[in-house]
């Protein structure tokens, strides 16, 4: 018995030993404190569709500045021509050209190879929407050129542009977009 009693001493001090975590509870005091910094950007982006509509080409509008080609489309002496401003697929280069209308109905134009042709006379139909002017054909000859179905819209003008040109005997036809230079 005296085995016994010791023995049970001995499984009862094992297991007082390894339960005492079990039976005995403690309390964790730790405090967190969890700082957050909020950056907040707006940004405000707004998309809409602004139409603006054509306005007629006035005299004051028409001599404001001189008028160079952003583009061009069309028939010169039968020869098809395109450009560009800064394109890479243009058959003529009028980097140098524009147009310079005066308030005394005279003007000129600055030749894409540089030479200065004087516009004898240009008149302005606003209701018609067109202007036509004399300029020199060579040869003492002159031929009248139209811009029709003139209009100014997003800063540029629009315009079909014709003429004859009797020192070739040809017609000349095209399409043109002239913004401020």
């Amino acid at each position: 018995m005296k085995i016994f009693l010791s023995s049970s001493a001995f499984i009862l001090l094992i297991m007082l030993s390894t339960m005492q975590g079990g039976l005995t509870s403690c309390t964790k005091d730790n405090t967190i404190y969890d700082t957050v910094t909020v950056i907040k950007k707006d940004t405000v982006v707004v998309k809409d569709t602004v139409y603006i509509e054509d306005t007629i080409v006035t005299e004051a509008l028409l001599t404001a500045n001189p008028w160079k080609i952003r583009e061009l489309r069309g028939l010169t002496e039968g020869t098809p021509g395109y450009y560009l401003r800064g394109g890479n697929a243009n058959t003529v280069n009028f980097d140098n050209e524009y147009y310079v209308f005066e308030s005394n109905h005279t003007g000129y134009e600055m030749g894409h190879a540089g030479g200065k042709f004087t516009l004898q006379v240009w008149q302005l139909d606003v209701e018609k929407a067109k202007l036509t002017f004399t300029y020199p054909a060579g040869s003492g000859l002159t031929m009248e050129i139209t811009w029709d179905e003139l209009r100014y819209k997003d800063g540029a003008l629009y315009y079909n542009e014709w003429y004859y040109n009797p020192a070739s005997n040809k017609d000349n036809h095209g399409q043109f977009i002239r913004i401020p230079q």
